[in-house]
């Protein structure tokens, strides 16, 4: 075992966007340009598309499910991993049909930073706001846009720059500010790794470069308190009169003696004690731990209520916008 190296930063990143936006060509075009895939890896996927007649996509470097390949689009989440000079990436590629929403949820709720994905051609679809939407909603806060397939509209700025104006619209409407908007082709290679010479009208950064920019978040005990509640318990026998809510901590820590506020009612009160079976008695409980607490003021809270601090920043999307993006409680996202 060697002692006193150094280890690489790490960083989890999803990509979102509408379906057949180009994400998992996206994806495949990093490993590969990157030179992350396993040896013989590019070769073995170029020889089976020729031997199905089928023409090469990076894409299929992603969509290893047969049904996903069959159809040419992704189902589940999928994880990659790919190294910079800066750090190591674990990249998530995530469904883009209105169908598999749930599953995209579920792949970004893991992520740090994200790049969105606009075709160029097609333009901005529902569901690249939607997408925006809950980036928002998970508090996501490094976000790239990458308008992509550039060259199939001839590498125009103008249609670059129509994009860029109309989807800012949309995200000042949601209030979520971005870092940056990038002009690429995931196909052939356009501003991935190093700029384009077939668009001499770009001065930002690459795709990599914008990713190698986003900076690494805090461990997630150490973030903002984000405890959903699941149920609330009531206990009577012998004359025990608690009330215990139960859930699982996603983010942050929690003391005896916080004050604590719950949205989207707003209500507070102060942690008294934390609950568990068969468990010593505990002062503060962090990130991934399942528990009990119980309040000073007996409030009325119910499940798929938010619990924070009262002293650090709520949610960005603790409470609605009127007339945007919500989630409807189940799996999909609807428009008030």
């Amino acid at each position: 075992m060697r002692i006193g190296l150094k280890q690489r930063e790490q960083m989890n990143v999803v990509i979102v966007g509408h379906v057949d936006h180009g994400k998992s060509t996206l994806i495949g075009r990093l490993l590969a340009d990157t030179g992350s895939l396993p040896e013989g890896k590019l070769v073995l996927v170029e020889e089976n598309c020729k031997r199905n007649a089928k023409p090469f996509e990076y894409a299929f470097l992603l969509d290893a499910l047969k049904d996903e390949q069959s159809q040419g689009i992704t189902i589940d989440t999928a994880r990659s991993f790919f190294k910079s000079k800066k750090r190591d990436y674990i990249i998530i590629d995530t469904p883009g049909h209105i169908e598999f929403l749930k599953n995209m949820v579920t792949g970004a709720a893991r992520a740090e930073a994200a790049v969105l994905v606009i075709d160029a051609h097609e333009g901005i679809q529902e569901n690249s706001k939607c997408h925006g939407y809950m980036m928002s909603f998970l508090g996501i806060k490094d976000i790239t846009v990458c308008v992509n397939k550039m060259d199939l509209v001839n590498y125009s700025e103008e249609v670059f720059e129509n994009i860029t104006k109309e989807y800012t619209a949309f995200l000042d409407e949601i209030r979520l500010e971005l870092d940056n908007f990038i002009p690429i082709s995931a196909r052939e290679g356009d501003n991935i790794v190093s700029r384009s010479r077939n668009m001499p009208w770009y001065k930002g950064a690459s795709a990599l470069e914008a990713l190698d920019a986003f900076a690494k978040v805090a461990p997630n005990y150490a973030r903002e308190l984000r405890f959903p509640v699941q149920d609330i318990y009531k206990f009577t026998a012998q004359g025990d009169n608690r009330r215990i809510i139960a859930g699982r901590i996603e983010s942050g820590t929690v003391h005896v003696g916080d004050k604590v506020t719950f949205l989207p009612s707003q209500k507070s009160s102060r942690i008294t004690a934390i609950e568990g079976f068969n468990v010593a008695k505990q002062k503060e409980v962090s990130a991934g731990q399942s528990v009990g607490l119980s309040l000073e003021t007996q409030i009325y809270i119910r499940p798929g209520d938010i619990m924070c601090k009262a002293n650090e920043r709520p949610p960005p999307c603790g409470l609605p916008v009127p007339g945007k993006y919500f989630l409807d409680g189940k799996t999909a996202l609807y428009k008030e």
